[in-house]
């Protein structure tokens, strides 16, 4: 394919292919999504996990998933994720050290999710219950551990405090998609009551998600941009004759 053009270029061509109700759904998407808030996960390797928290990231308007791959390819399955992925921006890291940097480099405090009685018996490090997390302090980023074997070592020794979900049964720690969902449903709310300029998207990453979920929006819309492009520059070069 030709050079790829610029997001108005792309928005010019292809949105009078969408219906008027699909151009407004996109731009209330984008109006909400952010990057304040984004999840860890720790190599998962459950196909369905996956899935589920791919899902439950789009639902809330979250834009990065952070995921670390070391033994575990992380390849939500499209049935359970019903599309999501196509929405969001998986960021994919192949270490834990990597994946801590670009996030402290980016800002973000990270917090180990931990059940509550592990989160109890960490030293040294300041705890939180999810509802005492306060987003005044700053983007947020969760590290959620893989299934059985919980959170690296390196990546809980790194992490700037401990967060957790009180349970009141005889459970004591819930599925990773589960705990997933519950983050981020609750820190969406806190997002809500802080000034959107906090937390919205950047004017030129909203463009260009913009011009990017319009070709998503289409079926085969990289072969219709292609094709567009084309008759656009032949029309060109017979005007040109």
């Amino acid at each position: 394919m030709q050079k790829r053009p610029g997001p108005e270029k792309i928005k010019g061509l292809l949105g009078p292919l969408l219906t008027q109700s699909r151009r407004s759904k996109i731009s209330e998407v984008l109006s909400r999504r952010t990057r304040y808030i984004t999840l860890v996960l720790d190599d998962l390797y459950h196909q369905h996990n996956m899935s589920a928290v791919v899902r439950s990231c789009e639902a809330f308007g979250i834009q990065d998933l952070h995921v670390i791959e070391v033994e575990n390819r992380f390849s939500p399955s499209h049935g359970v994720a019903m599309g999501a992925q196509q929405w969001i921006s998986i960021v994919r890291h192949h270490s834990v050290s990597s994946c801590i940097d670009v996030l402290k480099t980016q800002g973000y405090r990270i917090l180990a999710a931990d059940p509550p009685e592990r989160a109890a018996e960490t030293k040294g490090k300041q705890i939180f219950a999810l509802e005492e997390i306060d987003l005044k302090d700053g983007p947020v980023a969760i590290a959620l551990g893989k299934e059985l074997d919980g959170l690296d070592p390196e990546l809980r020794k790194r992490c700037d405090g401990v967060t957790y979900i009180p349970l009141m049964g005889f459970t004591e720690s819930l599925n990773v998609s589960v705990t997933a969902a519950l983050f981020l449903f609750e820190l969406r709310r806190k997002l809500e009551r802080l000034p959107r300029s906090t937390w919205r998207l950047e004017a030129k990453e909203m463009e260009r998600l913009e011009a990017l979920w319009y070709v998503k929006s289409l079926k085969r819309g990289e072969k219709i941009l292609e094709d567009l492009l084309k008759r656009e520059q032949a029309a060109k070069k017979k005007g040109a004759m």
